[in-house]
């Protein structure tokens, strides 16, 4: 099931308790750990990461589980605001 946040998460996608967050954002080697931090400092493990990097962009997607709905829309709207990051969907 596919939920459209109004916050800048264009697409916070929930199965149950799991979200998953995917972006895409300038090929910079600070930009996946400020994000990771995001989930680290409410001592959630991501399920599952996925990083792709080419020539200029990084295209990533992190599973959460465990995340209630309104700190699923407070994480989004901050992976949204991490500098170097272009789009989230």
């Amino acid at each position: 099931m596919s939920v459209a946040a109004p916050s800048a998460v264009l697409a916070l996608k929930r199965s149950n308790s799991t979200v998953r967050y995917c972006f895409e954002a300038d090929a910079e080697p600070g930009v996946l750990p400020r994000a990771l931090e995001l989930i680290a400092k409410r001592g959630l493990v991501p399920a599952r990461v996925f990083a792709q990097a080419d020539a200029d962009s990084l295209n990533v997607e992190i599973e959460v589980e465990g995340l209630a709905p309104e700190t699923a829309e407070h994480v989004g709207r901050c992976l949204s605001e991490i500098v170097g990051v272009r789009l989230t969907f």
